[in-house]
């Protein structure tokens, strides 16, 4: 009887899961393992034509490809250092404050997640209109007589990819605020009441008691930035063009990906499917080694404590 019943419970919770997992393997595995298989295989426009093995990996790590994967590659790892830096270590610290200060935290939890509504196109298109030569930010710093000349920071290669990490930092800074902040709440306050019965200031006490409980935290958003660090395509492509202007000095592994497969690579146009799977499949593999590592070293830092 009791087998019977433990039956019936698996198979509905079988039934209501079997949608989703369909949706899953659909839209997902399906695509996945099809760029994986296609990869092998030699390609004419959109013609699948004879297996080649892993010849079209081995052109993604010649030259002329290999120097624009090496650029775009340092480019997302830069992004990815400057996110950590501008978006969540600030977050932690903006939250914190938050924690501190009772009065007026909801508003300015408000304000800081704001930007975070926005779609990255929305704001790349806002932020292209306000640096421009002659825009808003031009005629408000030369009314203020700080510079002369016009902004160029998105046309000069040295600033272009800082400035466009700085847009992403604003447009997401809402969500490591919000994460951090129900971190804190959640820790009991007795121990921040003792901490400060030892004398411990503010600032010792975020970075030797709250930080350390706050791993869980750490590790979730780490891996989330990793990710969108390395899937970065809306928002260059929306302020500096398909091509990763100036000079692609803000090209990624994703814009260079949409240029082979659409033809916008060079100046003959001409598509090269079977380049473009390659370096989508390497980057699917860069993007699950590298998570499964972040999420294990968050473990093992969690499990010393």
């Amino acid at each position: 009887m009791r087998l019977g019943r433990s039956w019936r419970v698996h198979g509905a919770a079988a039934m209501f899961v079997a949608p989703a997992l369909l949706l899953y393997a659909l839209f997902i595995v399906y695509p996945l393992a099809r760029s994986l298989w296609g990869s092998l295989f030699q390609w004419r426009g959109l013609r699948q034509l004879g297996f080649i093995g892993l010849d079209n990996f081995a052109r993604l790590f010649a030259e002329p490809s290999l120097t624009r994967v090496a650029g775009a590659l340092l480019h997302n790892a830069a992004w990815f250092a400057g996110i950590m830096l501008l978006q969540n270590a600030l977050g932690l610290v903006l939250a914190y404050l938050l924690f501190l200060r009772n009065r007026g935290s909801q508003l300015l939890q408000s304000v800081f997640f704001l930007p975070a509504i926005l779609s990255p196109v929305i704001v790349g298109a806002l932020w292209r209109l306000l640096l421009a030569p002659d825009g808003p930010l031009d005629a408000a710093a030369r009314a203020m007589g700080l510079t002369d000349a016009p902004l160029t920071m998105l046309g000069d290669s040295s600033w272009a990819l800082w400035v466009l990490i700085a847009v992403d930092a604003w447009n997401w800074m809402g969500l490591p605020v919000l994460v951090f902040l129900a971190g804190f709440q959640a820790i009991p306050s007795e121990v921040f009441e003792a901490a400060r019965l030892e004398g411990a200031t503010a600032a010792r006490i975020l970075r030797s008691i709250a930080l350390p409980l706050l791993l869980p935290a750490v590790s979730s958003l780490t891996t989330l930035t990793f990710i969108n660090s390395f899937n970065q395509f809306d928002l260059v492509y929306v302020m500096e063009g398909v091509q990763g202007n100036p000079s692609y000095s803000t090209d990624t592994l994703v814009t260079y990906f949409y240029r082979l497969a659409f033809g916008a690579e060079g100046s003959a146009g001409i598509t090269d499917i079977g380049l473009a799977l390659a370096l989508g499949s390497g980057l699917f593999l860069l993007l699950s080694v590298s998570t499964v590592a972040i999420l294990r070293y968050f473990d093992r830092k969690a499990a010393a404590l």
